[in-house]
C-alpha cells in the first residue's frame, strides 16, 4: 500500500536532482522549535518535507514538530536550512511524510474550490 501512496504522490526518477516531487500549496501551520511556537504558512509539499514561509528562527539540524491547528496534524521533523524566503523542513518518517503530503495537497484542493476563495 505504501508504495502505491508513493506512487499517487509523484515520486521523481532516479536521474531527477530531488527524490520526491514538490506540489504548490497554501496552508497555515504551526512549527514549534525550542519550546518556541512559530506561524508559518507551506510554500511547497513532497513526501519528504515542506518549504515554510516566513524562515523559522533556528539553527539547520533543530527538530521541530509541525502542527495543523484545526485538524490536530502532529508530526515531527528537522530544520535543513533557512534562506530569505522561508525555511526547508524534512520529515523524520518517509511513511508520515507521504501521509502528510497527500493531506496538506487535498486541504490546499479544497480550500481553492471553495466560493470566495
Amino acid at each position: 500500500m505504501l508504495s502505491a501512496i508513493l506512487k499517487a504522490i509523484g515520486l521523481s526518477s532516479r536521474d531527477e536532482r530531488r527524490e520526491f516531487e514538490r506540489y504548490p500549496v497554501t496552508s497555515p501551520l504551526e512549527v514549534t522549535v525550542n519550546g518556541v511556537a512559530h506561524k508559518c504558512i507551506v510554500d511547497n509539499v513532497s513526501a519528504g518535507g515542506l518549504r515554510l514561509e516566513p524562515a523559522v528562527d533556528a539553527e539547520p539540524g533543530s527538530e521541530l514538530t509541525i502542527r495543523h491547528t484545526e485538524s490536530g496534524l502532529n508530526l515531527t521533523g528537522r530544520l535543513i536550512g533557512n534562506d530569505s524566503k522561508g525555511s526547508r523542513i524534512n520529515f523524520n518518517s518517509a511513511e508520515a511524510g507521504a501521509v502528510v503530503s497527500v493531506w496538506v495537497r487535498m486541504m490546499h484542493e479544497q480550500q481553492s474550490e471553495e466560493p470566495g476563495v
